[in-house]
């Protein structure tokens, strides 16, 4: 996969694991990213600038770094964020990753019925 690829794909993952559409994220900005720009960002027909890389990473509250690929030291990194990385982790397959996908969800039930 092509760098404007994986970016986009890091991008969708965690616009989707936010429940946003890109029409939600266009009316949460102000009109700042259109639903068209971020559509070829996310497929990567289209590549980012890093002031808006970092403007998109400051929305979603994650670091920029996730949208790279790297973790960057001591940065806060949210549950949501793991579920994103293993959607964008292009060494896991499909079925790996939905099965990875479950476990996660498996661990977060148990924790949650362990504080009820």
């Amino acid at each position: 996969m092509s760098f404007e690829v994986d970016v986009g794909t890091r991008l969708r993952n965690i616009r989707e694991s936010r429940n946003l559409s890109r029409h939600d994220v266009q009316n949460m900005t102000q009109g700042e990213f259109k639903e068209s720009i971020l559509a070829m960002y996310e497929s990567g027909h289209r590549r980012i600038s890093a002031p808006r890389l970092k403007r998109l990473a400051d929305f979603y509250d994650v670091p920029v770094a996730f949208f790279l690929g790297e973790a960057a030291p001591g940065a806060k990194v949210e549950p949501i964020c793991l579920e994103a990385a293993l959607r964008s982790d292009p060494d896991f397959s499909q079925e790996e990753k939905e099965l990875l996908l479950h476990v996660v969800a498996i661990i977060k039930a148990n924790k949650n019925s362990e504080r009820e």
